[in-house]
């Protein structure tokens, strides 16, 4: 379940070119990396793969009027990471991701699970049915930030050819 709303530690801005530096520290960092593509996934990303990421998050947004955002701690105005909302595929079936990731040197924190928060928050605002979020089977951290904020595991399965824990939030009766 969702806790109590609190307040935010957080400002978020929608993605532009000026930040592509921001996107490029964050998915480069081999911690980073490691947790969010594991072994044959890939690791770090390159300033291309990056870049390619940056301009589709901000299509995205072009496109759907939601997306990821990119978050900084009010009280300092560091740079935390990126998280929210994105449309995607999953089994062949259209739908609506929580995704976030946090520089590794923020990491344990709270960052992860008040982004997360944030995206269902934004979720419900936008009348979506339910969210989808997928996280490795060895990163019980990203496992534990999902169930924080309402996620119920519906299965192991697998997606870009590793094993992942699938969580699905219903936020409205279909």
């Amino acid at each position: 379940m969702s806790r109590p709303a609190q307040p935010s530690k957080l400002r978020r801005e929608r993605p532009w070119q000026e930040h592509a530096r921001l996107y490029q520290d964050l998915f480069a960092d081999p911690a980073v990396a490691a947790a969010l593509w594991p072994g044959k996934l890939g690791g770090p990303r390159s300033p291309e793969q990056v870049s390619a990421m940056l301009i589709d998050d901000i299509r995205h947004w072009q496109e759907q009027s939601f997306g990821p955002w990119l978050f900084f701690e009010l009280s300092t105005g560091m740079f935390v990471g990126r998280g929210g909302l994105r449309r995607s595929s999953f089994a062949g079936s259209d739908c609506v991701e929580v995704l976030y990731a946090v520089r590794s040197d923020a990491w344990g924190a709270g960052y992860a699970t008040e982004i997360a928060t944030l995206a269902v928050v934004q979720a419900r605002g936008l009348g979506l049915a339910e969210l989808l979020a997928w996280t490795t089977t060895t990163n019980g951290a990203s496992w534990r930030v999902l169930e924080k904020v309402g996620m119920h595991f519906e299965a192991i399965v697998e997606h870009a050819g590793l094993p992942h824990r699938l969580g699905r939030l219903v936020l409205t009766a279909k």
